[in-house]
């Protein structure tokens, strides 16, 4: 059998995959050499896989003894005016390899071409997509979804870098049942481990067998089912905010076009978590309190709104307890709003450490702060109510020897659903009302809201 025609290829991303996956099939030529490619691209990965040399400089692969054709794909002028520049380096495409070349690769384009175009209209659609996700996590969920469906593969997972925590986590995932990772799964990556070798490979980490592949610990992996995997970076402003994996349940070879494929996607998912990210700050910000980071009295009262409603479906109880530092602004023109302003932070913190996580914190106004207390009965908020009361009794900050009774105090009011309203406006305006009787009562006390009050008059 003739020995095949040896074929360098200059140029680089899904031109030169294309022909090197031509190459692979042609009885009669084989790629030689690849030059003028991506620093860990898809090019360069296929051709590593396919065992062709790879060449910083086009010239010197042209020169080489066993390149006896040249294809230019890389659309620079200095290479067409070189190749074409010398009658030794003209490529010879009309012997009976390159006629066969021709052949193939025009009966490839067709099909090539058909395939791209389902490619783009699929990566347009998942950029369209990614454009309107409305934060954070629906970016991350969107992203799993489109990538899955362009590559065609079985599953995949985005973990998210906490860097102030040193772990990543799981924020996204698709196609894996059984035994699998839960989402919110953290672990810190190790330098010779798996999203080690990920997070130090700037370009993609293919897997096409895991039970072969070497260099870090398979096995957990391979009993969720994973046999093979494509990873990158995910960059936001040159900084890695986290990782992309897709995974197939069996050991597979991953086509140029998938790899130029995967790498496009995981450049538009950057994009998309930096804008998702850049939005979800804007929109913390506006629901956020400056000072004391609780949540704003616009966020509190609609989601007020939102916990009465749940409320009222699933017939469970709710609270609402307004809470006032008593005699501030004395405090403040004796010791100045710096030392207002700890009062405040200092309190934000008592609040926060009484709340579950499913209540709601936030400051309502001044030194007025409020609290949502879900399912909870009104004997159980009268308690939480009397504990945070006393817990500020018995707080010592400098200056507040000077406040009446030689000590910081703060008045508390109560209303609860279904005892005192059954809507969220007249759920608060209770609290508060509440609240201004402890303030009439002589202030360091938890008042409940009573209806007797509106028969009364008072």
């Amino acid at each position: 059998m003739a020995a095949k025609t040896g074929v360098g290829i200059i140029g680089s991303g899904a031109e030169a995959c294309f022909l090197l996956e031509a190459l692979k099939d042609c009885p009669h030529a084989a790629a030689a050499g690849l030059a003028g490619h991506a620093e860990n691209g898809p090019e360069a990965i296929l051709a590593g896989r396919m065992e062709v040399p790879l060449f910083a400089d086009y010239k010197a692969m042209a020169m080489e003894p066993g390149v006896e054709a040249v294809i230019d794909v890389s659309g620079d002028a200095g290479v067409e005016s070189f190749l074409s520049g010398s009658d030794a380096l003209r490529p010879k495409l009309l012997n009976p390899a390159g006629a066969w070349l021709l052949k193939n690769l025009l009966e490839r384009m067709t099909a090539e071409d058909d395939r791209r175009l389902a490619e783009r209209q699929a990566l347009y659609g998942a950029g369209v997509l990614l454009a309107s996700a409305a934060g954070a996590q629906q970016t991350l969920d969107l992203i799993m979804d489109s990538t899955l469906a362009v590559l065609n593969l079985d599953a995949g997972t985005v973990a998210m870098y906490d860097e102030e925590a040193g772990v990543m986590r799981i924020k996204a995932r698709a196609g894996f049942t059984g035994k699998t990772l839960p989402m919110d799964y953290e672990w810190r990556p190790r330098t010779r481990g798996l999203t080690g070798m990920i997070l130090s490979n700037p370009g993609l980490t293919v897997i096409e067998d895991m039970g072969s592949a070497g260099g870090f610990d398979a096995a957990p992996l391979m009993e969720m089912g994973i046999r093979s995997m494509i990873a990158t970076p995910l960059k936001v402003t040159g900084k890695i905010v986290g990782i992309l994996y897709v995974d197939g349940f069996s050991p597979r070879r991953f086509s140029g076009s998938q790899l130029s494929a995967f790498s496009l996607l995981a450049l538009q998912a950057a994009a998309a978590i930096d804008k998702a990210m850049i939005l979800d700050k804007a929109e913390l910000m506006a629901i956020t309190d400056g000072l004391t980071k609780l949540h704003s009295h616009r966020f509190l009262a609609k989601a007020l709104e939102r916990e009465t409603r749940r409320s009222q479906r699933y017939s469970v109880p709710l609270a609402l307890l307004m809470v006032d530092v008593d005699h501030f602004r004395l405090y403040n023109q004796s010791h100045g709003h710096v030392r207002g302003n700890v009062i405040l932070t200092t309190l934000a913190d008592i609040l926060k450490r009484s709340a579950r996580d499913t209540d709601l914190v936030a400051r309502w106004g001044g030194e007025e702060f409020a609290m949502v207390l879900t399912e909870t009965p009104r004997e159980k908020a009268e308690l939480v109510a009397e504990r945070i009361r006393k817990e500020v009794e018995a707080l010592y900050l400098p200056g507040t020897e000077t406040q009446p009774g030689g000590k910081l105090t703060v008045s508390l009011g109560v209303a609860t659903y279904p005892e005192d309203s059954d809507n969220a406006t007249d759920l608060a305006a209770k609290a508060e009302r509440s609240l201004y009787r402890s303030k009439e009562l002589g202030r360091n006390r938890v008042t409940m809201y009573s209806a007797e009050w509106d028969i009364g008059g008072k």
